[in-house]
C-alpha cells in the first residue's frame, strides 16, 4: 500500500522535505509507518523518536485523513492504501 506523509515545520527542517510517499506492506499500522520513516530518513531521530515523542518528551500529533490518532493507538491504528498521515509538532503555550 502507498500512503502520503506530510510533515510539520520542525520535521520539515530536519529532513528538508514536506511530503514523503511511503510503501508499506499490508496490514500496516501507524507505528509501522513511523518505523519506515526512521529507516528511510534517519535524520528524523534528531527530533522525532520512534514511539512518537520528541526528545523533550512532548508527543507529536498524528492525524490520518484529518482525524486525530491518540498516542496510545499508534500501534493499533490500521492504515489503508491512499491514506494521508500528517505529523504535527507539539505546541506549547503559556
Amino acid at each position: 500500500m502507498r500512503i502520503t506523509v506530510k510533515l510539520g515545520e520542525l520535521l520539515q527542517q530536519a529532513v528538508a522535505q514536506s511530503e514523503i510517499e511511503l510503501e508499506l506492506d499490508e496490514p500496516a499500522t501507524l507505528a509501522d509507518a513511523l518505523t519506515q520513516l526512521h529507516l528511510r530518513l534517519p535524520e528524523l531521530a534528531h527530533e522525532l523518536l520512534p514511539g512518537g515523542k520528541t526528545r523533550s518528551g512532548l508527543p507529536y500529533h498524528f492525524f490520518v485523513n484529518r482525524r486525530l490518532v491518540p498516542e496510545a493507538a499508534l500501534a493499533s491504528h490500521r492504515l489503508r492504501d491512499g491514506d494521508t498521515l500528517h505529523i504535527l509538532s507539539p505546541a506549547a503555550g503559556g
